[in-house]
């Protein structure tokens, strides 16, 4: 997507209270959903973009219908302001003990760090920069399975947004990837994202898919989900069938967890970590191989 496009926005506060708002927001967005937190507070915004300002404003009003109490916020981002969004908070970042996460645009001001492997990202519009929770947990978890020797493909990344988790993966040494995301704009950033990292072409299967409507066949011995919770409840009986050893789940509000958790153990899951910060979860789980 080119910067130089305008959205209108349509940000809602975040509490426990709403716990099918991102759902709704996302039902109604035409892009992936932006989390920002105001600085100094615990308070978090989620935010729908929006190509017309007639879409904004519907989607406005039916958030308003659906929670009378929200606090909503309506304003125009001009087509300068978002990749100066980004260059104002997306800030290089090291995770676990191999992976580093650099913005595309400081490519040439820094150095690669020895001993770890970098991740050149262009967020544009799609979800996954390594600063927010879930995606960082995935991060993790993938950091400490290559230091196990785990890098066993084929590797399903379900909801792939930015493409930074199958790039990490395969910079740790995983090959054969399928990804997968509802978002076309997604898809394309992540293709971009592939290439800027010089991942092979073929390496990793790119597709726009409803993993409500459609599922991809084979088995995955690691198989990541970054989704929210309510989904990832209703796709577990497949997820589960589709996995052969390591399912790893994030994007799951904290009060979700237990829940999730025990959907999954239920289907035969065994927990290996679960972990939290004050509003998101991630869930790591085994599967018999």
């Amino acid at each position: 997507m080119s910067d130089a496009q305008e959205f209108w926005v349509v940000s809602a506060a975040v509490n426990d209270a709403q716990g099918d708002l991102a759902e709704q927001l996302t039902a109604l967005s035409p892009h992936p959903l932006v989390e920002m937190e105001t600085p100094g507070q615990r308070q978090l915004w989620l935010e729908g973009y929006f190509d017309s300002e007639m879409e904004a404003r519907l989607a406005q009003s039916a958030l308003e219908k659906a929670f009378p109490e929200l606090p909503l916020a309506f304003r125009h981002c001009p087509a300068e302001d978002w990749s100066t969004f980004w260059r104002h908070h997306f800030k290089p970042r090291n995770i676990g003990k191999r992976i580093r996460i650099v913005p595309e645009w400081m490519r040439e001001e820094l150095e690669e760090e020895a001993g770890r492997e970098t991740v050149y990202i262009e967020p544009g519009l799609s979800f996954g920069t390594g600063d927010h929770f879930t995606t960082q947990f995935c991060l993790e978890i993938l950091d400490r399975l290559a230091a196990e020797g785990k890098q066993q493909g084929p590797v399903f990344d379900a909801g792939c947004g930015s493409a930074i988790l199958s790039v990490a993966a395969w910079k740790l040494g995983w090959r054969d990837f399928l990804a997968v995301d509802i978002d076309a704009v997604a898809v394309e950033q992540a293709a971009e994202n592939l290439e800027r990292n010089q991942v092979p072409a073929g390496e990793v299967r790119l597709q726009c898919m409803d993993l409500t409507q459609e599922w991809p066949q084979g088995k995955f011995p690691l198989l990541m989900a970054n989704m929210y919770g309510s989904l990832l409840m209703d796709l577990a009986p497949r997820l589960v069938d589709s996995c052969r050893g390591d399912l790893v789940l994030s994007g799951i509000r904290a009060m979700e967890g237990e829940m999730v958790s025990d959907v999954f153990a239920r289907l035969g899951c065994r927990e290996k970590l679960c972990n939290a910060d004050h509003e998101w979860c991630g869930l790591w789980l085994e599967l018999p191989s």
